[in-house]
Order: structure tokens, then C-alpha cells, then sequence
């Protein structure tokens, strides 16, 4: 019996652009952390991200690269957990061609948008990001636990930052004494 080894890469959705942050009067993004690390819209599912990495990858390395993944109706990578909310994901891929996977997720520039009123990703308009490979590991427990962790150091920051307020972690004895 043969063993089929794999590859999960721990991947992060950011958009530095600020004109594509979301600014409504209720949730303007006072933390350009919380900005960059922006939700997802809903019209990314596993499915269509996995089909943009294969795109990527082929229009990168072409048959080469899609040999490397298995063939082209082999679907050699599937995308495990994906969280809108954290823009957050963990694709597996053939262990032969990770870092082409890697290299094709560097060089995407975007994820959909739905034109308004639309549901359905692959309409047109596109959403400006990038994205980062935090972690490359042999099991997707390792890759779930360093999500994890990621997560839960982020909201420590976040907190800090919204406790130090305007005045930059001033202690109100600095203010008035000096």
C-alpha cells in the first residue's frame, strides 16, 4: 500500500488597501490592524479558492505544474478548513509541489467580489489582497494549532491596543506631572 504524503500550508488573507477596508458609520476601522486583517466576503468558498489556486498555478507553471498537482481532473488541492471571519486557510497539496502551491499563492492579487445584489463569486470585480503563508506542516493538527495560536495572540493585541486608547499607553501621571 502506497502512502500518499501531503502537505497543509496555514495561509493568511490580509488587504492592506485601505480604500477596499470596509467603512460604514458603525464600523469604521479605528485599529489599521483590525483593517488589515478584514473579514472575508461570504462569495469565497472552499471550492472557488481551491479552483484560483489551481488557475494560478497553471498559468504560473502550466503542464508542469498541474502534473505536479496530479492531473488536471486529479484535484490535487483541497482546502480544508477556510474561515471568512479570521480570512484564514489551510490548503492541502501533494507534498512534491508545495512550494509551487506556495509560489502560485504569493503571486494572487485578489479574491472575488459579488457585484451588487449577486451571491455568486467569479462575477468581475475583485477585492485587492495578498496572500501569506504562515505555516507549512506535515499534519493539519500542527497547522490547526498554530491558526489557533495566531488567533488567540492577535486578540491579545487587539485588546492592548484599544486599552491603550488615544493616548498611546500615556499613563494620566505622565500627562499631568510633566
Amino acid at each position: 500500500m502506497v502512502r500518499l504524503k501531503n502537505r497543509y500550508l496555514l495561509v493568511d488573507i490580509l488587504y492592506p488597501d485601505p480604500k477596499t477596508w470596509p467603512t460604514t458609520p458603525t464600523t469604521k476601522p479605528h485599529n489599521p490592524q483590525l483593517a488589515i486583517h478584514s473579514p472575508t466576503s461570504d462569495t469565497l468558498t472552499q471550492g472557488f479558492l481551491a479552483k484560483m489556486i489551481r488557475d494560478s498555478v497553471a498559468e504560473l507553471y502550466g503542464d508542469y505544474g498541474i502534473g505536479k498537482l496530479g492531473g488536471a481532473t486529479a484535484g490535487g488541492i483541497t482546502i480544508k478548513y477556510l474561515s471568512p471571519a479570521t480570512s484564514t486557510a489551510i490548503v492541502r497539496c501533494p507534498r512534491a509541489a508545495f512550494r509551487l502551491v506556495w509560489s502560485a499563492l504569493t503571486y494572487m492579487s485578489g479574491v472575488p467580489e459579488p457585484a451588487s445584489g449577486q451571491k455568486r463569486a467569479g462575477t468581475g470585480r475583485e477585492r485587492g489582497c495578498v496572500f501569506r503563508v504562515l505555516r507549512v506542516s506535515g499534519t493539519m493538527r500542527k497547522a490547526e494549532e498554530e491558526a489557533i495560536r495566531r488567533a488567540r495572540r492577535e486578540i491579545v493585541r487587539v485588546k492592548d491596543a484599544e486599552e491603550k486608547g488615544v493616548l498611546g499607553g500615556v499613563s494620566w501621571w505622565g500627562v499631568f506631572c510633566c
